[in-house]
């Protein structure tokens, strides 16, 4: 069970990352919304990934 805790870690670093690139840098208008749709999909699946194992792990399971 712990080899999908570091893959679902650097999905959600590099969700954040995406994030931040492009609220922060100024990008074309299609880049920008690519890297917004990206990193929000890339932290909600990681979030809900490493609450799923969190769970799991509380529970003895």
């Amino acid at each position: 069970m712990q080899k999908p805790i570091p893959i679902l870690m650097l999905l959600l670093v590099i969700g954040t990352m995406s994030l931040v690139f492009s609220l922060t840098l100024s990008l074309p208008n299609t880049v920008e919304w690519i890297m917004l749709i990206l990193g929000v999909l890339l932290n909600i699946t990681s979030a809900v990934g490493l609450m799923i194992i969190g769970v799991k792990r509380t529970r003895g399971s």
